[in-house]
C-alpha cells in the first residue's frame, strides 16, 4: 500500500516578515495563517535571488530537525501590473534624499575651500579610491551574506569609509541595500562621516593657515 503524501509536501505561499542579514535567516509569514516558517538564504533560488521584507514568496514547507516548519525551493512571487504597484520615483528620492544629499553636500564644501584657498588634487585621488573600495567592500559582503561565505569585516567597511571612502560606502547601502537595518553600524557609520567631514575641513581651512 503506498503510503499518502505528506501535507508538509505542498507548495506554499507567504510573506517575508523578518530577515537577518548577517546571519542569513528570517521567516515568512504563510498566507494561510499558522506559525511563521523559518527560511535560511541558502534556501532561496540562485537565479534572480532577491531577499526583501514585505515581498511574497513560494516555498516547498518542510520540517527541520528540530521539528519547526522550514522553507524550501523559495522563489518570489511576481506582484500583480497595477498603477500602484509600487513607490513613485518623487517618493524614493525624498526617502534616499537626506542620505544621498551628503555626498552633493561635501562637494560643495570642497569647491568652496578651493574657490577660497585651494584643495589638493591629492584629496581627490583619496576619496576617489577609499570610495571605490568602499563600494566594493559592500558589494561583495553583501553576496557572501547571500551565500552564507566569509562575510567582510563592519570594522574593515567602517574604517575605508573613515579614511574617505564613505561616499562609496552611501552608494553601495543603496544600490545594495544592505547595511541599511542594523542601527548600531549605521550610527557608527554617521559618525564616521562626521568625523572625516570635520578632519578635511579641520587640515584644508585651519591648519593650512
Amino acid at each position: 500500500m503506498t503510503a499518502a503524501p505528506s501535507p508538509l509536501a505542498a507548495r506554499s505561499k507567504g510573506r517575508l516578515v523578518s530577515w537577518n542579514d548577517e546571519r542569513g535567516f528570517g521567516f515568512i509569514a504563510p498566507d494561510g495563517g499558522g506559525q511563521d516558517v523559518f527560511v535560511h538564504a541558502s534556501a532561496f533560488a540562485k537565479e534572480g535571488r532577491h531577499i526583501e521584507i514585505g515581498l511574497e514568496y513560494e516555498f516547498d514547507l518542510d520540517l527541520g530537525k528540530d521539528g519547526r516548519p522550514k522553507a524550501k525551493r523559495v522563489t518570489s512571487v511576481a506582484a500583480p501590473v497595477t498603477a500602484k504597484a509600487g513607490p513613485s520615483l518623487l517618493s524614493q528620492v525624498l526617502q534616499r534624499g537626506p542620505r544621498m544629499m551628503v555626498i552633493p553636500a561635501f562637494l560643495f564644501i570642497i569647491l568652496a575651500i578651493n574657490f577660497v584657498q585651494g584643495v589638493s588634487s591629492n584629496w581627490l585621488i583619496i576619496y576617489g579610491a577609499a570610495s571605490v573600495a568602499c563600494f566594493a567592500g559592500y558589494g561583495l559582503d553583501k553576496l557572501a551574506a547571500s551565500h552564507r561565505q566569509w562575510r567582510v569585516s563592519e570594522t574593515i567597511l567602517l574604517l575605508i569609509g573613515l579614511v574617505g571612502g564613505w561616499p562609496g560606502g552611501i552608494l553601495g547601502q543603496e544600490v545594495f541595500r544592505h547595511k541599511t537595518q542594523k542601527k548600531t553600524f549605521r550610527t557608527l557609520f554617521w559618525m564616521s562621516v562626521a568625523i572625516n567631514m570635520a578632519a578635511f575641513v579641520q587640515i584644508n581651512v585651519f591648519a593650512a593657515r
